[in-house]
């Protein structure tokens, strides 16, 4: 993830624009890795628990993974 979209998604996210100077760059790169290291090993999570049932596919693992959204 670059600078320039962890400072786009804290836009997003509310921050105002002077924020980044507050807390800091370094300090919002850290967060948004992780943030997404912890998402990626739960989809991780969810795909291998899938895998252990004989009956699913992949799609079975993609409608897992966006349904973590709605929690």
């Amino acid at each position: 993830m670059t600078k320039y979209e962890v400072i786009e998604l804290a836009k997003q996210a509310g921050f105002a624009d002077g924020v980044v100077e507050i807390v800091g760059l370094y300090g919002f790169m850290k967060f948004a890795h992780l943030v997404a290291a912890v998402e990626r090993e739960e989809c991780a999570n969810v795909c291998e628990q899938l895998a252990m049932q004989q009956d699913s596919d992949a799609w079975d693992a993609t409608y897992a993974i966006r349904a973590r959204s709605e929690k």
